[in-house]
């Protein structure tokens, strides 16, 4: 894969929001929910080397009693040398619509009857997001909706919407390596065109990435956001922009 900037963990005056109340503690947990992911086959991203790389995998096996997880081997050689050589890995994925994020430390080379595969120590805790907090509506791929960051760095950004909800939305990047969204960075100066509802003035916090393969077989990263200061006309804005978005869903399906 390729250079990617956007997989950093919380930084500078940034702290990361409360997942405490979702963190899986256990070894117990830990394995049942890897182990059905793996049983699912979901692809799995593997940020590294500080979130400059990334890989596209599957868990193939969780092995409680040596603790540890065993993953595909990817195809791209350079790839895999970076991941080896990273000491701290962040995992990220989303099976069913539960996100799920851990960290391990390095990965090792192992040689399966397969071939080869990589192999990390099970982590101490995973982060699972079991429910979402507001109803999140995809937005229309026919007439999208865009994001204009005004304060992003050297020149504005526009981005198109994925979907939104009253807490957040996601992102479409425009490359998997476009800089500037690590978890945690914040931009105060974003607009959105609800059409036909109006314009929503608010900041955004990036809170987490998702990478996904495309139909046409390329990989694609959309980031999950939160709002900042919002107000309550703005939140009204959203609610009803979202309102009309299922009226024309259900009108589509009925």
């Amino acid at each position: 894969m390729s250079q990617d900037n956007t997989a950093g963990m919380p930084h500078g005056d940034h702290a990361p929001p409360d997942l405490s109340r979702y963190t899986l503690a256990t070894p117990v947990e830990v394995v049942h929910h890897l182990a059905s992911i793996a049983k699912s086959g979901h692809m799995v991203t593997v940020f590294s080397n500080k979130g400059k790389t990334f890989i596209l995998t599957r868990f193939l096996e969780v092995d409680a009693k040596r603790g540890v997880l065993l993953l595909d081997w990817g195809a791209d050689p350079v790839t895999n040398e970076q991941l080896l050589a990273s000491e701290r890995n962040v995992f990220v994925c989303s099976p069913e619509g539960v996100k799920t994020q851990f960290v391990t430390t390095a990965a090792r080379k192992v040689m399966l009857d397969s071939g080869p595969a990589f192999e990390v120590d099970l982590p101490e805790q995973v982060i699972k997001l079991q429910r979402r907090e507001f109803f999140r509506i995809q937005t229309p791929v026919g007439n999208p909706v865009s994001c204009h960051i005004a304060d992003y760095p050297h020149q504005p950004l526009d981005l198109v919407l994925f979907d939104i909800s009253l807490g957040g939305c996601s992102l479409w990047l425009p490359a998997p390596q476009t800089p500037g969204f690590e978890l945690g960075q914040q931009y105060q100066n974003c607009t959105f065109e609800l059409k036909p509802m109006g314009s929503l003035r608010v900041g955004i916090e990036i809170r987490h990435h998702l990478s996904t393969r495309l139909r046409n077989g390329n990989d694609a990263v959309r980031v999950g956001c939160a709002f900042l200061n919002m107000t309550p006309s703005s939140e009204t804005l959203v609610q009803r922009y979202v309102g009309h978005l299922e009226r024309e869903r259900r009108a589509l399906v009925g």
